[in-house]
């Protein structure tokens, strides 16, 4: 009897370990979760750069301009990630709601960077705000977590560069802000525009009814005058 409690003991133990470790492994991993990483430069001319950032998610060693110089981080940009799902038989995706809901906005460093860290799988939009020092926002991103790539395995921490370019000095400013008010001379102005974009144009039609006439009028007179000739020449007869 003492030999089976001292047994029975022994396997308790072992099962309260393997528990534990278990136990200790989920944690670990829903803690660990996955990532994405968006960093951000002051990019002039972005199409410059269209063979230097990667597009597959993995991290880029170094991202320098025309010039060989290394690119400035852009401090201030804010980013939102919220996690959806893909909408059946469309191409669009929706925003997940409930349990498994997530959205969140990240500003980037002094780095560039902004991090969202302890994702759970499933897939993302990442949308960059409008701001200032951007000439245009990027397109929103959707990706998956892991992101799977045609080599090797699925990457759990995803890079993202945005593409989008900063104002310039030389770039034009905001007719809004610089032009006096002229809203009664504009707002005419625009409503012709768009008129004459609505309506056909009728140009065409009125020059043919004027030459319809001119051409029924001389027919008419011509029959008149052979009218009078055909009269004259009875009367001789």
């Amino acid at each position: 009897m003492k030999r089976f409690l001292t047994t029975a003991f022994s396997l308790l133990l072992m099962l309260g370990g393997l528990t534990a470790g278990t136990t200790r492994s989920i944690a670990a991993e829903e803690t660990e979760g996955y990532s994405i990483s968006v960093i951000k430069y002051k990019l002039e001319d972005p199409e410059i750069l269209t063979n230097q950032l990667p597009l597959d998610g993995t991290k880029a060693e170094a991202v320098k301009d025309a010039k060989g110089n290394q690119l400035a981080p852009l401090a201030g940009i804010t980013y939102e990630v919220t996690r959806v799902s893909p909408v059946q038989g469309t191409n669009t995706f929706e925003n997940i709601i409930g349990d498994d809901a997530y959205s969140t906005t990240v500003t980037t460093d002094a780095n560039g960077t902004a991090y969202f860290p302890g994702l759970a799988q499933g897939m993302y939009r990442v949308v960059e705000k409008e701001h200032d020092q951007l000439r245009e926002t990027m397109e929103p991103v959707i990706l998956e977590l892991p992101l799977p790539q045609r080599t090797g395995e699925a990457l759990s921490e995803v890079y993202l560069y945005p593409k989008s370019g900063v104002k310039t000095a030389a770039d034009p400013t905001d007719p809004k802000k610089d032009l006096p008010n002229t809203a009664g001379t504009a707002g005419t102005n625009s409503a012709s525009a768009a008129n004459k974009e609505r309506l056909p144009q009728t140009s065409g039609t009125i020059g043919s009814y004027h030459s319809l006439l001119l051409v029924l009028s001389f027919i008419l007179i011509m029959a008149l005058i052979g009218f009078r000739v055909m009269k004259t020449k009875k009367f001789d007869f």
